[in-house]
């Protein structure tokens, strides 16, 4: 059936609609009535809809018009369920009549479908009164003054201006010197909500992280789990910590790791002061140099932090009226001192609304430069919608007034995808590709012509970050491949997925936000309780999106989920090999990620859930996929670890599969290779390892899929096991993104020593080389080459060179160059590098390995460049750093002319 559009302001509306269309076909043989009904629903659900639409741009409805409103979305969603489920049984009746010879199995299959046939007859007759009943129902009712939203165009349009709320630094405004002092200093950043306290930790963490042996990021929220903390800040230094292991075991490890070492840890959103009283411990206080971080927005909490270690509160203000305005006109008008002059009295009532808040004046900035013209009449019309009086707290009624005009000045869409976002508990690191998996799952996403629905979710997922409703958290290579929703913005999200009974969650007490008797959605953040349990098996009938993290065995069998398309198990402890079995009874179920789980082996029968999409078993102890896998011929995403080996034939006919990741070759059959190369549809591919006897036969399969679809190629290997690059590697002239690491040597296509073929790749934005036991040098980039390359790492080197016109749009710049014993003796070394000729560049990242302390090479490399890039018109961020070897010995020291670091080092 044709996939139409699932929202949260029309439910299941418009895919009923279209449901209902493929039900008219000839091949379901339907009766005359039944057709004749189920036009009928089609032309009173039609006109429902429309009114639907209008409604869901209205901000406050009446309780009758509320009430319809639900209640039309819910029958929507019925009526889908119905279809699916009838349909469904329809294709497998007669599937299991093959006994009895041929017309016995003929018979067998005829009667049964029309026994389905006259089922779904008598339901679609109940579903025409229900359609009735709520026809007649809103005739009773009056909705006068609806007015539409604004058009589609001033929607849709993106303004590429617009920052995100945690790029780089210099995008931000009146956080400079702040992060500076804060460098200097073990700290407590407190202050309200939408200050920024978070932004601005994470701007010193990120500045500053390359100068310590051991570094950590960790949120603590209202509700901390302290273990799972402890055993995340054991994970990020370094320790290594055990399930079996408790707090006090933690707690020593990483005060055994951390006792001479030279760390930054940053501890976030801290609302009590029992989590630091064991968190602190933790964190030894002897560490010469070290940094701590804390924030918190309780006063009396930050103080508790800094008495314990020795530190100072920084109390974050709202920003003055003169960073307001630069921060406000820079996100609209990519200029900070002046606006319009028409513009100029409704800027100054809006930010006066604002106070100063940064979240807030990145909420509304944004909000007016994608959907409102610029022009006053607008602006004012916006500055009397957030100028309503509320009681209560003045920085929470700002941000509920800004969020709520943001919020529904979205298009329909992309409202739908951030409500979903509510489904995950406040400071989860939601990663990017299993989050777009969902949402197309769910019916979220609707691709435009010559799209596929991953390219458009990922439209969505920029989109949001575009208008600073998401924050970007891991960005790899300027790409964001995680985001964070601030905890502001997250609970208005909940507030109104709960409202409009969109998504059902746990509360602390383990109890369910609503007891509407058809939860739709629900996902389980926290403990649950007995009293629960029964109302946990009651709707399990309805459920259409499960996401659960914590042992909650009553979600068990997962057959009981009869209309669930997505099941987000991840880190379920209690998930095992049995409660997976009966899968194939799923009949609708697109999404499946057990990650993390303690899963050891895939059941037969997932080979028959044949509308699954995703399928993510990382992290689990699943070593072989059945044979039975290469029967989903829907699945478009594949999330393995590198040790799991694919069925030895039949791969091939995964023909949709568009995204495969973390595989090995290592151990891998022939006849899987071979049959890689015919998945015609495949963009991305993901290797972690290789094995040399079947190198060929991969590279083999890899060039076929260039000259289909493929556009992102990564392959990993550690120094131990480099790639043996050599002539029959292919070259792949249609990708967009090539990482390889490590590798021997450059293979012949590449050109000598000059990447001139690399170059001259049309479609290439990200290039990463990094090669092992090399002495390749100089490479000269030539002007006019790599004229759509954004993100360039190349390492290990001893010369590169750019030449002026090279690279124009490359924005970020990653060199690891090694310096020889005698460079500056033998004049062996070059002090330019020709960086001050990447025209676009924002950021350099360089890394220096000397095998001489003393090595003066470095200072003047260092000096050089950052004397040019001072002259740079964009003044790129530049990060240097330096390892001196000295035989067998190693030690990293910072950059030697960053003054702010001089009380650091």
């Amino acid at each position: 059936m044709e996939r139409a559009v699932v929202s949260a302001a029309t439910g299941a509306m418009s895919s009923v609609l279209a449901k209902l269309a493929e039900l008219l076909h000839e091949k379901y043989k339907l009766a005359k009535g039944v057709r004749k009904d189920i036009e009928f629903l089609r032309s009173e659900l039609g006109v429902m809809n429309d009114l639907l639409h209008v409604m869901a741009d209205i901000e406050e409805l009446d309780a009758l018009n509320k009430g319809w409103r639900d209640t039309v979305r819910e029958l929507a969603y019925d009526i889908e369920d119905c279809i699916d489920l009838s349909v469904a049984r329809l294709h497998r009746a007669g599937g299991d009549a093959s006994k009895g010879g041929f017309f016995g199995a003929q018979l067998a299959r005829k009667l049964k479908k029309i026994r389905v046939s006259f089922q779904i007859a008598h339901q679609i007759t109940e579903l025409k009164a229900r359609v009735i009943e709520e026809s007649d129902r809103h005739k009773r009712y009056k909705l006068d003054g609806l007015i539409g939203s604004s058009s589609d165009a001033s929607r849709n349009k993106v303004d590429l201006r617009i920052c995100a709320l945690w790029e780089e630094t210099k995008n931000l405004v009146g956080l400079d010197g702040p992060r500076d002092e804060i460098i200097r200093l073990t700290v407590s950043i407190v202050g309200c909500a939408g200050l920024g306290k978070t932004t601005l930790a994470n701007q010193v963490y990120q500045k500053i992280q390359g100068h310590f042996e051991c570094k950590a990021f960790v949120s603590v929220s209202q509700n901390p789990n302290i273990k799972d903390i402890l055993m995340k800040i054991c994970s990020q230094v370094g320790a290594t910590p055990s399930m079996a292991d408790d707090e006090l075991l933690l707690v020593n490890k990483l005060r055994e790791r951390l006792q001479y070492k030279r760390y930054i840890a940053v501890v976030d959103d801290i609302w009590h002061s029992d989590p630091w009283k064991i968190i602190g411990q933790a964190l030894v206080r002897t560490s010469p140099g070290s940094i701590i971080i804390v924030t918190t927005r309780l006063k009396d909490v930050a103080e508790s932090c800094c008495s314990s270690h020795g530190g100072r509160v920084y109390d974050m203000r709202p920003l003055d009226d003169n960073d307001s305005r630069r921060l406000f006109f820079k996100r609209i008008f990519d200029f900070e001192d002046k606006c319009p002059h028409e513009l100029e009295r409704a800027s100054e009532d809006i930010l006066k609304k604002c106070d100063g808040i940064p979240l807030a004046i990145i909420s509304i900035s944004s909000f007016l430069a994608v959907d409102v013209p610029q022009s006053a009449d607008h602006w004012n019309k916006v500055k009397e919608s957030i100028s309503l009086p509320l009681p209560g707290n003045k920085s929470v009624e700002t941000m509920q007034l800004v969020l709520s005009l943001s919020y529904f000045n979205l298009p329909h869409h992309l409202r739908t995808c951030l409500l979903y976002l509510s489904a995950f508990p406040e400071d989860s690191q939601i990663t990017r590709d299993p989050l777009i998996g969902s949402w197309i799952a769910e019916g979220f996403v609707n691709a435009e012509p010559g799209e596929s629905l991953y390219e458009a979710g990922l439209r969505y997922f920029n989109d949001l970050i575009n208008r600073s409703l998401i924050q970007p958290w891991c960005e790899v290579r300027g790409v964001v491949m995680s985001c964070k929703v601030h905890d502001v913005i997250l609970n208005f999200l909940v507030s109104k997925s709960v409202e409009e009974n969109f998504l059902t969650l746990s509360d602390p007490s383990g109890l369910p936000t609503s007891l509407h008797s058809k939860v739709r959605r629900l996902s389980i953040q926290n403990s649950y309780q007995e009293n629960v349990v029964s109302w946990i098996k009651s709707i399990k009938p309805y459920i259409r999106s499960l996401a659960c993290s914590v042992d909650c065995k009553e979600l068990f069998p997962l057959t009981e989920f009869e209309v669930v398309r997505v099941l987000n198990l991840e880190d379920c402890g209690a998930l095992t090999n049995f409660h997976l079995a009966n899968v194939e009874v799923l009949l609708q179920l697109r999404y499946l990620n057990i990650s993390g789980t303690g899963v050891s082996e895939l059941p037969a029968g997932i080979g028959q859930v044949q509308n699954l999409e995703t399928l993510d078993i990382r992290c689990t102890q699943v070593e072989k996929l059945p044979s039975t896998i290469v029967q989903l011929e829907k699945l478009a995403r594949l999330f393995v670890s590198r040790k799991v080996k694919f069925p030895t034939e039949g791969f091939s006919k995964m023909k949709a599969l568009e995204q495969l990741t973390c595989f090995s070759i290592h151990g891998q059959s022939l006849g899987f290779l071979k049959e890689l190369g015919q998945l015609t549809n495949l963009r991305t591919l993901n290797i972690v390892d290789y094995e040399g006897s079947r190198w060929g036969i991969f590279t083999s399969s890899l060039q076929a899929l260039c000259s289909h679809k493929l556009l992102d190629v990564s392959i990993y290997t550690t120094e131990w096991t480099p790639i043996p690059m050599d002539s029959s590697f292919p070259a792949l002239q249609s990708l967009r993104t090539f990482v390889i690491s490590t590798i021997i040597s450059l293979p012949s296509w590449m050109g000598l020593l000059d990447l001139r073929v690399l170059g001259g790749m049309p479609a290439l934005e990200t290039l990463i080389l990094y090669l092992a036991q090399t002495h390749a040098g100089p490479f000269t980039i030539q002007e006019h080459e790599f004229q759509h390359l954004k993100s360039f790492s190349v390492g290990e080197l001893y010369q590169i060179l750019f030449m002026p016109g090279a690279m124009p749009n490359v924005k970020h710049l990653q060199i690891e160059l090694k310096i020889e014993r005698d460079a500056f003796a033998t004049n062996s070394y070059r002090d330019d590098l020709g960086i001050q000729h990447l025209a676009s560049l924002t950021r350099v990242d360089v890394g220096i390995k000397c095998e001489n302390r003393d090595c003066l090479v470095v200072e003047f490399l260092e000096a050089k460049t950052r004397s040019l890039l001072d002259t740079h018109p964009n003044r790129p961020t530049l990060i240097f750093n330096t390892h001196f070897f000295l035989g067998a010995d190693f030690f990293f020291r910072p950059s030697v002319f960053t003054k702010r670091f001089e009380k650091i080092d």
